[in-house]
């Protein structure tokens, strides 16, 4: 019994050791100290597997909406500069528009809604998703967690679907200030660092407005965090706007982008809720204007109901829910009882206000992580928000059009062998190799990064047949069965017409509506039509062009032979592909073939 008895304090004080070491030179280090099992936290091999995925789903196919917003601006400030630019997003991401339309121009590539564009705007968002792996890594070094509980929260972090989903697939970047707003509360409430507390939350509020939801509890930190370091960082933070707000100061715009950015940022959407699972939603006011009468939504308020309509009384409860909060940090200087109240401030902030997109939940989700670093009880909070998230994003997706959102759904595969155990990954013959040093995992994410750039400017390149619409991003489709096939029919075979194969275009059932936006430099648009050989139906073939129909194909059915249209796509916007059933759509297998815009050379 002795002997059992030393073994284990020999395991307790090798895995303390392990656990409470000397702290690596830099955060992006594995944490690899070998007691008499080892530990296995390979934190590299995570953050590749993050960059890898999201590579891949930046390919996704977001909302067109938001694309050609990044489009437009990027255009606009490559062509005219920050002169008369209308915009509601901060600086930070105006600067960045700014870079990818200088880049796009050392290529000859004029800024267009393809995935080159996708890829260039996530590139900030896959850098912030690998820091906040990596702020999580080091923050969970100094905390007495087990190997399994390590690699849960770590590998939730980096298949995290409500990151992969809001980034790399929709294309935002609120991932983006979620790091800078983690990074502030992190250093605040550890209370090391102080002098970068202001530069980093000044970053925040120019990267997103939606900044001000852990205000309450950032105030009283600074009270609790009086320091010389905390007024010294006043400086820099002064700078960074100075410098961020420069561009616009020279043209004369500042003004119009704070008025646009700042101050009609709480007005831009004047409805209850849109598809936010919050209060408003409950109460059945989506998409209902913010000035409903909430208490009886088919009559209008009178003067004294003013208070009870939705938008002055939802500030009121996040007003509320925000003093309570500020209250309870204000009073006791705690640790968890900060993660928790800032995590609660952004979780009111979805949940009271008006206007919120579903989008808006993220800086909970990224809190509770960092919550859960410091308190495993946390975890399953962020499991819940993650999860609530990811449905409101992939019922937005799927309404857009985009299939891929849902091999998100695989990270689940990814993250179930994390849970198997320390004991079944000791028996792993490769187990070694993943205790690469930090500078190999680095590399291997360079090269996957660079690797895709390349990829995507390659193939956005036009070649002397024009630009293939199959790759253009920002695609949407509706049809009234089956998925949109792209380079295959609607049930996955190849495209056949007439007995004739082709190896690009759209297979689509009727009826259907494929809706692309235009490239800037195009000029026409062309593609062949017809009856895939594998239905046993008929349809007919029609293109719109920015509301107007342009072309009609006639009725076809299978065995004809392909019809041709060309039409003019000029300083024109939208495109639509439209397939009318005539009828019964039974069988009604129809392919848009070799679709390309003609560019301007």
């Amino acid at each position: 019994m002795s002997s059992k008895l030393q073994i284990t304090a020999n395991e307790n004080k090798n895995r303390s050791a392990s656990e409470n070491g000397p702290e690596p030179s830099s955060f992006m280090t594995p944490t690899y100290t070998v007691g008499l099992n080892g530990t296995f936290r390979p934190l590299g091999a995570w953050i590749l597997l993050a960059v890898v995925l999201n590579i891949l789903l930046a390919t996704a196919n977001g909302l067109a909406g938001d694309l050609t917003f990044w489009v437009d601006w990027s255009r606009h400030l490559t062509t005219t500069g920050y002169a008369n630019l209308v915009a509601n997003y901060p600086p930070l991401l105006m600067h960045w528009l700014w870079l990818i339309g200088k880049f796009e121009a050392l290529f000859r590539l004029a800024p267009a809604p393809d995935l080159l564009m996708r890829f260039l705007v996530n590139t900030p968002v896959l850098l912030a998703h690998v820091a906040l792996v990596a702020l999580l890594a080091r923050v969970l070094r100094q905390k007495n967690v087990t190997d399994k509980q390590w690699n849960m929260l770590i590998g939730f972090a980096a298949l995290n679907p409500a990151l992969l989903i809001d980034g790399p697939i929709w294309g935002q970047v609120d991932v983006v200030f979620c790091l800078f707003v983690a990074l502030v509360l992190w250093l605040l409430i550890e209370g090391r660092f102080l002098l970068w507390v202001l530069p980093l939350f000044a970053l925040a509020v120019l990267t997103k407005f939606q900044t001000i939801c852990v205000a309450p509890v950032v105030l009283p930190l600074l009270r609790h965090r009086r320091s010389k370091a905390l007024f010294i960082g006043v400086l820099p933070a002064i700078a960074i706007i100075a410098l961020l707000l420069l561009p616009y100061w020279l043209v004369g715009a500042t003004s119009s982008m704070i008025d646009q950015a700042y101050l009609k940022a709480s007005t831009l959407y004047p409805y209850a809720t849109l598809h936010a699972d919050n209060l408003w939603y409950l109460l059945d006011l989506d998409l209902a204007h913010d000035g409903t009468y909430i208490f009886d939504h088919l009559h209008s308020a009178e003067s004294w109901q003013k208070f009870f309509t939705v938008k002055p009384f939802g500030i009121f409860l996040f007003g509320a829910w925000s003093l309570m909060l500020l209250v309870s940090s204000w009073r006791v200087d705690d640790t968890d009882r900060h993660w928790r109240n800032a995590t609660l401030c952004a979780l009111g902030f979805f949940v009271w206000l008006p206007g919120m997109h579903e989008r808006y939940l993220l800086p909970a989700v990224v809190l509770a992580l960092l919550a859960t670093a410091h308190n495993w009880r946390f975890f399953v909070i962020a499991v819940v928000l993650t999860g609530i998230t990811a449905i409101n994003l992939l019922f937005i997706e799927y309404l857009a059009g985009g299939l891929l959102p849902y091999l998100v759904a695989g990270c689940a595969v990814l993250y179930s062998l994390v849970l198997i155990g320390e004991k079944y990954w000791a028996r792993l013959s490769w187990r070694k190799w993943l205790r690469a040093p930090s500078w190999v995992w680095a590399a291997l994410s360079l090269v996957a990064w660079g690797t895709a750039l390349g990829a995507h400017v390659q193939r956005t390149r036009p070649d002397a047949n024009g630009m293939d619409a199959t790759r253009i991003d920002g695609r949407r489709a509706t049809q009234e069965w089956g998925a949109l096939g792209i380079g295959t029919s609607v049930l996955g075979n190849r495209l056949s017409v007439s007995n004739r194969v082709f190896s690009k275009g759209f297979g689509t059932h009727a009826a259907s509506r494929i809706t692309l936006p235009i490239p800037e430099t195009a000029t026409t648009f062309t593609s062949l039509t017809g009856m895939d050989d594998e239905a046993f139906g008929e349809a007919e073939f029609s293109i719109v062009v920015d509301g107007q129909s342009v072309w009609h194909s006639g009725l076809m059915k299978k065995g004809d032979a392909v019809h041709s249209a060309s039409v003019d796509v000029r300083g024109k916007r939208i495109l639509e592909l439209v397939v009318d059933p005539h009828g019964v759509n039974y069988g009604d297998h129809a392919d848009w073939l070799e679709p390309r815009f003609q560019l301007k050379q």
